[in-house]
């Protein structure tokens, strides 16, 4: 296996995935207009939490986080975090099928959309880490091209005044848009740390880079289309992107984005699904590919039976995935962290 691994491309793509996903129903539901400030907010927290975890990565050179988790706590705790990946996959994958079949497939089974969707995972989820990172590395390139030049095309389009009114959302809501918003955030600088050898390279210029691109992308949605705009449609990102209108040759930019996002969506279920791999291989010297795969087969056939219908899944994802985050993501690495400053 590869020695230090750069997950900075990574992070990134798996970032722009939550940024065009869940994270963003956070913003639109609670903080709307006033959403720049939770993420610029949030990023900072990120920051933080990412202090704290390549703390308790440096405090045993040579071993993986499971070994050190199993110091601090016991193996329970790679237990629960394997879990809550599993969870969080299934959640994202039912997530991704809802934005697919309500956009583009509507009369596709959704059986059939978990099946496409699987087979790229097969692939990737028998490699070793480096070509998970190594693919991560073109795609981010590609995501962000096409992310800047589409939000350099919507400039024309802002209406500053659509950020006002000003710090005018009740304060319980951004206060839990900022819970929210941050403990997504958190979730995939954890499962990174699932990968061996890694190697976090200028990772405050990567934080700058995704704060950046991040707070654009919240901006530039609500000065287009508008508060009153973005409550009523379920993927306000995806709507911005068609008042770009056609580019050259026919080719629609919010296609290619859709395309993106769809790959970064890859990487991270694929990236949360590593983390639980490499926990049984760690814990199974036995461990066959066969495993992944069936690991796959169940988080996929869950995912298009987990909620009975949209408006239940998305008050789940609103009331209660922050919170499950939250206690198992920050507070259990946070009492790690206390457990190994604590030892000699």
């Amino acid at each position: 296996m590869n020695k230090n691994i750069n997950i900075d491309c990574s992070y990134k793509l798996i970032i722009f995935s939550m940024v065009y996903g869940l994270s963003f129903y956070y913003l639109k539901i609670l903080s709307k207009q006033n959403s720049w400030l939770i993420v610029i907010i949030s990023n900072i927290l990120g920051l933080l939490f990412m202090k704290m975890i390549l703390k308790i990565k440096d405090s045993y050179k040579n071993k993986n986080i499971y070994e050190i988790n199993k110091i601090a706590l016991g193996n329970i705790i790679n237990v629960i975090f394997s879990i809550i990946f599993i969870f969080v996959s299934i959640i994202i994958s039912w997530y991704l099928f809802i934005f697919l079949k309500t956009t583009f497939l509507n009369k596709t089974p959704i059986y059939i959309i978990a099946i496409s969707l699987s087979l790229p995972m097969f692939y990737a989820i028998t490699k070793d880490n480096s070509v998970i990172i190594k693919a991560n590395v073109i795609f981010s390139f590609i995501v962000l091209f096409l992310s800047i030049i589409s939000i350099l095309f919507l400039i024309p389009q802002v209406e500053i005044d659509n950020l006002r009114p000003f710090l005018e959302i009740d304060k319980n809501d951004m206060v839990y848009s900022l819970f929210g918003f941050s403990t997504v955030t958190f979730l995939p600088i954890y499962a990174l740390t699932g990968l061996d050898n890694l190697k976090f390279k200028n990772f405050k210029i990567c934080f700058l880079n995704t704060l950046i691109l991040t707070l654009s992308i919240v901006l530039i949605t609500y000065m287009v289309l508008g508060s009153s705009i973005v409550n009523v449609v379920d993927f306000p990102q995806f709507f911005v992107l068609r008042k770009i209108g056609l580019l050259a040759n026919g080719t629609r930019i919010d296609s290619l984005i859709i395309i993106g996002w769809l790959i970064s969506i890859y990487s991270l279920d694929i990236t949360l699904l590593f983390f639980v791999r490499n926990f049984l291989k760690n814990e199974f010297k036995s461990y066959k590919n066969c495993y992944s795969y069936l690991l796959i087969i169940i988080t996929l056939t869950i995912a298009t039976h987990i909620f009975k219908n949209v408006s239940v899944g998305k008050l789940f994802i609103l009331r209660f995935l922050p919170i499950i985050l939250f206690i198992g993501i920050f507070i259990i690495n946070f009492i790690v962290f206390i457990r190994i400053k604590k030892k000699p």
